[in-house]
């Protein structure tokens, strides 16, 4: 039951607007739970994987939830690609394992690998050069 698998929090923005925030509690067996990281929504990452463009749902140091899921691809599967702000030219080489894929809310989780100095060193640049609060 989708009730079950998320906490929603609403906020009433002058009465019209409902700004709403889903906490996924699901957590594959096999998959290290990392959900202590703090994750980000702005900016919006696009990516590249295996030649076909996704955006970022959220993302973090440890990982990436996509909209949308790729082609022919499983759990615990490696991935790699390219990611870097929406609309922006910078760009990071990524390697990483499919953690979830989620048909229902057609979203992938991705956790990168923790070699990547320049993952590291880049997405918290990203966040103050291109994200607002």
């Amino acid at each position: 039951m989708k009730s079950a698998q998320y906490k929603t929090k609403y906020l009433i923005y002058e009465e019209s607007h409902v700004l709403q925030s889903n906490i996924n509690e699901q957590s594959s067996v096999d998959a290290p739970e990392r959900r202590g990281a703090f994750r980000v929504s702005n900016p919006i990452l696009s990516v590249e994987i295996g030649g076909r463009k996704y955006s970022t749902e959220n993302w973090s140091l440890n990982g990436l939830l996509l909209n949308g899921i790729p082609d022919e691809v499983t759990e615990d599967e490696p991935v790699h690609g390219i990611f870097g702000p929406l609309g922006a030219a910078e760009m990071c080489r990524f390697d990483g394992h499919i953690t979830r894929l989620d048909a229902d809310n057609m979203t992938t989780a991705i956790i990168l690998d923790e070699r990547s100095a320049d993952v590291a060193a880049l997405l918290p640049l990203w966040v103050l050069k291109y994200g607002a609060l």
